[in-house]
């Protein structure tokens, strides 16, 4: 009787053991019901793309030197409007001019040498002209002289024929003599000719020079391409310049764009040329502008390991207080 109470005491606290491991709910297997999971609906996916921007003028220049040398003059400093061509900075121009002294000197120096060459050429020209004239004479000499010879009648003295024989031998050695002055001539002209190509050639290879003297003196100032204005100077008088360092920085502050600088692979398809964007500011909170995509780069670059391609923005209005390198965030509507 004893074992039959143990055992029942047993299984009723194996099926409370149970029902209390369910929780207590009745029905389903052993009574207890599980309650239904709730689904969570899918995530739309979003029609937006954005990414980080730089704000750029439109229009810019950042201008240094080509060839090293001293500062000597820095005309403007930042904030200035500038006009296109005005200088801005001097290097020392001492050598700069002294060879353009020098290759204008040498310019009139082979310009006054086509002068007398061509003087030269006009003379032995003159004088072929007239060694023309003089083989021209000797020939009618000749002709007269031969003439005269065979005109002489049958009872002319032995002494007259003589004479007319050696009147003929004179004007036939004076056409010889009259012809090699003509072939002296027509050389003599072909020398002057050929020293008026020299010379020329010389003024040629003068006014090249003079061309880069003139180069290499324009190379000691810096000068605006456009009108604008000075975003930054980084120069100073007596420091010494360097190739490939930006001295100045000139902006055509008229208009801007937006520059993206992150834009993926795994986004850039979805952003197109013509598609609407908002702008905002990092350094102008609160601000917000619409804008339009005018380009989208085709090739992407290797930025810090990723592939990031470019984007052009242009804002519809440029807020006040815009500067050149701030950040700004672009949220492209890619799906309008």
């Amino acid at each position: 009787m004893r074992r039959l109470v143990l055992v029942a005491v047993i299984i009723l606290a194996v099926v409370g053991g149970a029902w209390l491991l369910l929780g207590g709910r009745p029905g389903g297997a052993g009574g207890v019901a599980a309650t239904p999971a709730a689904s969570i609906p899918p995530v739309p996916p979003s029609n937006e793309v954005v990414a980080d921007g730089r704000v750029v003028p439109v229009r810019f220049a950042e201008l240094g030197v080509s060839v090293p040398g001293e500062i000597n003059e820095v005309n403007v400093v930042e904030g200035d409007a500038v006009t296109s061509g005005q200088v801005l900075l001097l290097l020392d121009d001492t050598a700069a001019a002294a060879d353009v002294a020098a290759a204008k000197a040498a310019v009139a120096t082979a310009e006054a040498g086509v002068t007398r060459a061509e003087a030269s050429r006009a003379q032995a020209v003159a004088q072929r002209n007239a060694a023309i004239a003089a083989v021209d004479q000797a020939k009618a000499n000749v002709t007269r002289a031969r003439a005269t010879r065979d005109a002489l009648p049958s009872g002319t003295s032995s002494a007259q024929k003589r004479a007319a024989k050696a009147e003929v031998t004179a004007a036939l050695a004076a056409l010889d003599g009259a012809r090699a002055n003509l072939a002296a001539a027509t050389a003599a002209r072909g020398v002057a000719a050929a020293g008026v190509t020299a010379s020329q050639a010389d003024v040629a290879r003068a006014v090249a020079g003079m061309s880069a003297a003139d180069a290499a003196y324009a190379e000691t100032r810096v000068t605006a391409p456009f009108a604008g204005t000075v975003a930054s100077v980084d120069a100073r008088a007596g420091e010494r310049a360097t190739p490939g360092v930006a001295l100045v920085r000139l902006a055509d502050t008229s208009s801007w764009r937006i520059d993206t600088t992150d834009l993926d692979e795994t986004t850039v398809a979805r952003v197109a040329v013509g598609a609407p964007v908002t702008i905002t500011f990092d350094g102008l909170p609160g601000e917000s502008v619409d804008g339009t995509v005018t380009s989208v780069a085709v090739y992407g670059a290797s930025t810090q390991g990723d592939i990031v391609y470019r984007a052009v923005v242009e804002p519809a209005t440029v807020p006040d207080g815009l500067r050149w390198n701030m950040t700004a965030t672009v949220t492209v509507r890619a799906g309008e």
